[in-house]
């Protein structure tokens, strides 16, 4: 409640309401990886998603306990969630690299256990050949907690690291940086294929001076948020909801910062997720596909 997926969900329903004023729409709270089941049961029927979380749905992939064959993409929400691996400076630590090397004792926040984030984060840590286990063998701790209060424990010096998947600048580490000093360790080329291979994400870059303690380009990952439906919501409905969305592109640069640079023809580009057919059809007549 109160953070940004809040505030993008209720722009979401405040559109649908102008234009579907006979629809009765209720807003959940929900979480990303859970997201996926939800939507899949029909228990509800729209839901945000990462793009990364729906391929894994699809396939049965960890978290996912069995193939979700049930979700459909309606639209593109917004793009460029990209990876961030924040130190603090004092470790000494300049690269990802050197984590194995020197067999770190790294204490790290990788946020919710089965988000993006976490996914995140893991792959990224067998590309470079480690594990939650070696860390901990090492003499570190992987913890499970929200950005905001692993912040607090960085800036408190009782936390090493964050992994995180967000749009950027992003507000909390910004404001930590402020009291403790803090690192953003670029990923390697070969580290970042082989988590696009295994999450679906795609190479992007987090430009120097976004961050005051970053001044050069940061190469990473970054994944798309999509707003995701249940696939048997009637075809219609889903036209309606695609038409409603491309109708007030306006209303949606205002809500959230994420949604300011969201174009129509962005809207179908759900990272090869499959279109809801009413979308798909909205999209095709609209000269977007």
């Amino acid at each position: 409640m109160g953070g940004g997926w809040s505030a993008i969900s209720e722009g979401v329903v405040s559109t649908l309401r102008r234009e579907m004023p006979e629809a009765a729409i209720t807003q959940e709270l929900g979480l990303d990886g859970a997201n996926a089941v939800i939507v899949n049961s029909g228990r509800v029927e729209l839901g945000l998603l990462h793009s990364a979380m729906g391929h894994l749905a699809l396939d049965g992939a960890y978290p996912y306990r069995e193939k979700l064959t049930n979700l459909r993409a309606l639209s593109r929400v917004y793009a460029d969630s990209a990876y961030h691996f924040v130190v603090r400076a004092d470790t000494g630590l300049t690269s990802m690299e050197e984590i194995k090397e020197k067999k770190f004792p790294l204490r790290v926040s990788v946020i919710y256990k089965g988000s993006l984030m976490e996914l995140a984060s893991q792959a990224v840590f067998e590309a470079y050949g480690f594990t939650y286990q070696d860390i901990e063998s090492w003499g570190g701790q992987v913890y499970f907690r929200a950005v905001s209060p692993s912040v607090e424990l960085m800036k408190d010096n009782r936390l090493d690291a964050i992994g995180l998947t967000v749009q950027f600048p992003e507000t909390n580490i910004n404001e930590g940086s402020l009291r403790t000093e803090f690192r953003l360790l670029p990923l390697s080329d070969e580290a970042i294929e082989f988590v696009n291979r295994r999450l679906g994400t795609y190479r992007s870059t987090i430009p120097g001076e976004t961050y005051r303690f970053a001044p050069d380009d940061i190469p990473t990952f970054s994944d798309v948020c999509v707003l995701t439906a249940f696939a048997g919501l009637p075809e219609q409905e889903a036209y309606e909801i695609a038409r409603a969305l491309f109708k007030n592109l306006d209303y949606l640069h205002t809500v959230h910062r994420s949604l300011a640079k969201l174009q129509p023809t962005d809207l179908p580009l759900v990272n090869q997720l499959p279109l809801h057919p009413g979308a798909e059809r909205f999209y095709r007549e609209a000269g977007l596909l």
